[in-house]
């Protein structure tokens, strides 16, 4: 018997309900625990039936009655808190007695685990891995109040983090600490979100993902907020765009100048040989026709050539793109064709630079003097006309890159070939279509008509009203002009800008490197005083010169200002020559 009251004592002061019934339900047994917690007295209710007393534990009692299977941290509503019960049968000869519940504190739990050196151990691991996070994290309840937030959050924020703990986001939404909030998202649809976020004190760009967590009852219980910094990205982002913007107006530009440029340097094509080669470059240009090499003499008009095949070419909206390869030393113009990276040799631009290769993609790029191009860079050349794609210095991302190429040069390739001096496979990748444009002196017939061009062109650059006399373009075309179509503009040039008279014969003859042909040219006796009467000699000079000046001028106005004399005569003396 005294065995039986310590047991019950013991009981008594367990921190924890026992209540104890028989195989029908009947209740046994209900200690002081039971009796604070469910505020009953025990000598009223030992006897009763489980269901009377306490009917949302009797499912659970039953159950265990017939199936005689124990079951723990089973939880129950008591009220308006949860409370754990663990219930084990009762067993006499494997017969089934009666049935033992335990009814626990969720808190009681807690503190108790909380007091574990494991649960110590991986609170330690896990507020560790938190605060270590170069994210922002944030954690909130099922309600949206805030339980942590990290320091880089803090960071990132611009806050304290005891000023939003314990608050709810709703209200932090409301004084517009935040602008909007991946949490109230979560809450609404009850899974994984993510927004871009703008902190309003710091003014970063956030990416935050929402994660909820559920209960055994799938309720949300917790918010997860991962906060990651774009502001850097963003900056990027958008100086990636206004770099391409930059570009994509860069290559309009050039275009625009390059076709500019040939509307106003027409090529005169009135020999044959010049016929031949226009007409074979617009085959190459309805074809498409890539890798041209085009050979000459320096100032034929290579150049020139070059922008008439790119605008005849279904390439001609897009850039054409023009690099002399004798102009830069050998790391530049690797540089400039390739474009590098940042960092890649000292004195780089910061950002990096694109290569013209890239500039000119689905259009043309034109290498000028390619016979000057140093051996070493010449490999490289050869890769990408073989791959269409190459590597910017200090890279190592291959760039894919599809223009059309066209090379010019005055050298002998097939003598630096010989020489080493230019690779073999380059030469024969280069010339898949030659061109070869003569020198001036082999088109003569070209020259009457490159004169009056630039005469043209130069009477309207510099206001000027200069011709040239049928005498001097005879002379023209006997010089034979070392420096090819150059040479002639620079002359026609001078002449234009720096002669005096409307005639520009007297300042070549006098000034230019086309003095020697003209004093050799051919000058016609002087007449005898009787061969030829002063009248008669007045009128074969009008004859040459009026139908002249009417060729370069627009009005009788115009001419009669020009030879100094009135309108009425001019107008006599046109009707005179039957002009």
């Amino acid at each position: 018997m005294k065995s039986s009251l310590d047991a019950k004592a013991i009981l008594d002061i367990i921190n924890s309900g026992i209540i104890a019934t028989d195989d029908k339900g009947n209740i046994t047994y209900f200690n002081h625990r039971s009796e604070t917690k469910f505020k009953l007295d025990s000598k009223k209710t030992v006897g009763s039936h489980i269901s009377k007393i306490l009917p949302f534990i009797y499912p659970l009692i039953n159950t265990c009655l017939k199936s005689g299977d124990s079951s723990s941290g089973q939880k129950v509503l008591l009220s308006n808190e949860h409370i754990l019960v663990d219930i084990h049968p009762l067993r006499s000869n494997n017969k089934i007695t009666g049935v033992v519940c335990n009814f626990l504190q969720p808190n009681t739990l807690e503190f108790s685990a909380r007091k574990s050196k494991s649960y110590q151990q991986l609170n330690r691991e896990l507020t560790t891995i938190i605060s270590a996070s170069s994210d922002g994290i944030w954690v909130c309840d099922g309600k949206g109040v805030v339980v942590t937030i990290n320091a880089a959050s803090e960071a990132l924020n611009g806050i304290q983090a005891k000023e939003v703990i314990g608050k709810n986001i709703s209200k932090l939404l409301k004084d517009e600490n935040l602008d909007q909030s991946v949490t109230t998202k979560v809450l609404s649809s009850g899974r994984q979100e993510t927004l871009i976020q703008r902190a309003q004190k710091t003014k970063r760009l956030l990416l935050c993902t929402g994660t909820p967590a559920r209960d055994e009852e799938g309720n949300i219980v917790l918010i997860v907020v991962n906060e990651r910094d774009m502001t850097e990205l963003d900056r990027l982002r958008n100086k990636y765009e206004n770099n391409q913007r930059l570009t994509k107006r860069f290559k309009e530009e050039i275009t625009e100048l390059s076709l500019r440029e040939l509307d106003h340097n027409t090529i005169i094509a009135d020999s044959s040989k010049m016929k031949h080669i226009l007409q074979k470059s617009q085959k190459l240009a309805n074809i498409g026709a890539s890798n041209i090499l085009i050979m000459g003499d320096s100032g034929t008009g290579k150049g020139l050539l070059a922008k008439f095949i790119h605008k005849n070419s279904n390439r001609k909206a897009n850039p054409f793109i023009e690099i002399n390869c004798a102009a830069l030393p050998e790391n530049l113009l690797e540089a400039e064709l390739f474009g590098y990276e940042k960092g890649a040799f000292t004195g780089a631009a910061e950002g990096g630079k694109i290569g013209l290769f890239e500039l000119a993609q689905g259009g043309t790029l034109f290498l000028d003097e390619i016979g000057d191009m140093p051996i070493n860079l010449q490999t490289k050349l050869l890769k990408y006309l073989d791959d269409k794609e190459f590597r910017r210095l200090g890279g190592t991302k291959p760039i894919k890159a599809e223009c059309a190429t066209v090379s010019a040069t005055n050298r002998n390739l097939s003598t630096h070939v010989k020489n080493k001096l230019f690779r073999e496979d380059l030469f024969y990748r280069l010339n898949s279509f030659t061109l070869e444009i003569p020198s001036l002196s082999e088109r003569s017939d070209d020259i009457p008509g490159l004169v009056k061009f630039y005469l043209e062109k130069y009477n309207r650059k510099y206001d000027r009203k200069r011709q040239v006399s049928p005498q001097m373009l005879e002379n023209f075309k006997s010089y034979s002009f070392p420096g090819n179509t150059r040479e002639l503009k620079h002359i026609v040039e001078n002449a234009v800008a720096l002669g005096d008279d409307l005639l520009i014969d007297d300042f070549i003859n006098t000034t230019t490197s086309m003095r020697a042909i003209s004093s050799k040219s051919p000058q016609p006796p002087p007449p005898a005083p009787d061969a030829m009467a002063f009248n008669a000699a007045i009128q074969d000079y009008e004859k040459q010169l009026f139908p002249y000046s009417k060729k370069h001028c627009n009005t009788t106005r115009e001419i009669a200002k020009i030879l100094n004399i009135s309108q009425a005569t001019e107008v006599r003396k046109l009707k005179r020559y039957s002009l």
